[in-house]
């Protein structure tokens, strides 16, 4: 009886003892995607917070005096800025294929002729303009379009 006895106390420790494993593997799994779906979270929002002086002017509608102080601000940055008003369109800082965002070069344009009334290019700063972010492939804003 005493053996018998002694052989339930084994089984019943040794099946406690693997429901205890199995919980913590179990745990730690969970906590591992937990961890994951966290990390991926703060990497969102700190890409969010890196583009949020961009992000501001997509389908924003602004004076043409913003846009002209969006081209000031973002001249030392690789950023096209493309201004279409009712009678030309112009890029500021780099050119830009609107169809893939892709850059294609540098632009030739400076912010002197948007001053210019007499240029076609001229932006007028009481007009409005609404704003768009372009994005490439690897959804990288290389764009902000401004149309009249």
């Amino acid at each position: 009886m005493e053996n018998s006895l002694k052989g339930l106390i084994l089984a019943a420790g040794t099946i406690i003892t693997c429901v205890v494993i199995s919980l913590g593997f179990f745990i730690s799994r969970e906590a591992k995607d937990t961890a994951a779906n966290g990390a991926n979270q703060i990497n969102r929002l700190n890409a969010e917070f890196l583009e949020s002086d961009k992000t501001i002017y997509d389908g924003a509608t602004v004076s043409g005096s913003e846009v002209i102080n969006v081209i000031k601000r973002f001249a030392d940055e690789k950023l096209s800025i493309y201004v279409k008003t009712n009678k030309s369109s112009t890029f500021y800082g780099y050119m830009l294929n609107m169809e893939n965002g892709n850059i294609t070069g540098e632009s030739n344009n400076s912010i002197s002729i948007a001053y210019n009334e007499e240029n076609s290019a001229y932006i007028n700063p009481y007009a409005n303009f609404k704003g768009m972010l372009i994005r490439d492939e690897n959804n990288v804003i290389t764009g902000i379009s401004f149309t009249q």
